[in-house]
């Protein structure tokens, strides 16, 4: 054949045959007491490229071994595997002239270049053509999404109705600006979103602009959450100072807008301005991930996940404030409970509001999707906390403050009764 290398040798167990870097293929473990082993650069590519209807990229080498018993073999290829594909060591199947998996296991993400086979044949490993997809997950993302955007326009109506009602102090005022501010953030983001689900069903000279605002509006949310974190952190640690207006408000004009859109902007001069390929990407209109720290993502991932730090560290604070300061008056079995209550109450009502939710994020970028079960059920608890992010803060930051409930009960009777 034209094109196609060899390299053959003859070798025993004690001397596994690693053959040249050209070839990228070494058997590490064989069983057999003599076997001669056949290696053939760029023949892969005159194989069938399908594996039971799977489309696959298919290694350039494939590896003979022929020897004297039935025998165990380990085999090591050189071949670059993509993140979330799924790989295949398969041997040639003579009688139905196809690739099969029969008798031969891949060695998994930790081994990822790794075949083990239970006979002698001829060898190779296959990368499937297109990531693992997840059932449902579109779906799933797009239904909570829409309950976002909803629940989102309701909680800023909300805010509108009862807001001369409940900013009487600057506590208060503080905790609904902050509210507002990542309502209105998160609910232009979530448009920006469905705005771009696909290459073809917007123009492509809006993926740039709804890329540049899902990442600062975004980013805007996170900010905001950070100042509602701080400004709750000072409330705890520093009770007898408290904050002024003005300085606090300024405070969080600067870390709410001005910060993420410091952070774009270099993002987009650093990125080629903003080319395709570099900055976003014109399939999905939003950031690029290559690989652990490459590609423009990072410039969002990073300062999230500080600031889901910071606001986890909040959390406990708080937690531990409730504790510290409610252990010493527990007499009962009914005021411990309480203390319980208490604390699930605050974490229920402070995690979507600050993201913490979002440190689920970290695990989906490092669990490959081959890495089953986990993977999968991460995946989807990300999707789900995170696109029905808007539907929980109305919950908790609305519907779960008694002065609000109160206000809309009262609004609802009175409209009832008119």
């Amino acid at each position: 054949m034209q094109n196609v290398s060899k390299i053959q040798n003859k070798s025993d167990p004690s001397t596994p045959q690693t053959f040249s870097s050209d070839f990228g293929v070494s058997v590490t473990e064989i069983s057999s007491n003599i076997s001669v082993q056949t290696a053939f650069k760029n023949l892969g590519s005159k194989f069938p490229s399908t594996l039971n209807n799977i489309e696959t990229v298919p290694s350039e080498t494939v590896l003979s071994v022929i020897g004297d018993k039935k025998t165990k073999i380990s085999v090591e290829y050189n071949q670059e595997r993509l993140p979330n594909h799924e790989m295949y060591c398969v041997y040639w199947d003579d009688i139905n002239s196809e690739w099969s998996e029969e008798g031969c296991k891949w060695g998994g993400v930790s081994k990822q270049i790794v075949c083990t086979c239970n006979h002698l044949s001829a060898f190779t490993i296959l990368m499937a053509k297109h990531p693992i997809e997840l059932k449902y997950m579109e779906e799933l993302t797009y239904t909570g999404l829409g309950f976002s955007i909803v629940s989102l326009t309701l909680c800023l109506v909300i805010e509108f109705l009862v807001w001369n009602a409940v900013v009487k102090t600057n506590i208060a005022h503080f905790r609904h600006t902050v509210l507002v501010n990542i309502a209105v953030c998160l609910l232009i983001a979530h448009c920006s979103f469905l705005a771009a689900p696909g290459p073809s069903a917007s123009p492509p000279y809006w993926c740039l602009p709804l890329t540049l605002m899902k990442h600062f509006c975004f980013l805007a949310a996170f900010f905001w959450m950070l100042c509602l974190s701080l400004g709750l952190l000072h409330q705890v640690i520093f009770v007898f100072v408290h904050l002024r207006k003005k300085v606090y408000l300024g405070l969080c004009l600067f870390l709410g807008y001005i910060c993420p859109l410091a952070i774009v902007i270099v993002t987009f001069i650093t990125y080629d301005n903003g080319r395709p390929g570099s900055y976003y990407s014109g399939e999905t209109c939003w950031l690029i991930y290559e690989a652990a720290l490459k590609g423009s993502i990072h410039a969002f991932l990073f300062p999230v996940f500080i600031i889901v730090f910071v606001n986890m560290f909040t959390m406990v604070v708080v937690i531990s404030r409730i504790l510290k300061s409610t252990l010493l008056e527990v007499s009962s079995h009914d005021d411990a409970k309480e203390v319980a209550r208490s604390i699930v109450k605050t974490i229920v009502l402070l995690t979507p509001t600050v993201g913490i939710t979002w440190i689920l994020g970290l695990f989906v970028l490092m669990l490959d999707l081959t890495t089953t079960p986990y993977a999968q059920i991460v995946n989807y608890a990300f999707t789900f906390f995170n696109s029905f992010q808007g539907f929980f803060i109305l919950l908790t930051g609305c519907f779960g403050e008694k002065k609000v409930s109160y206000l809309l009960n009262r609004i609802m009777t009175e409209s009832y009764f008119l």
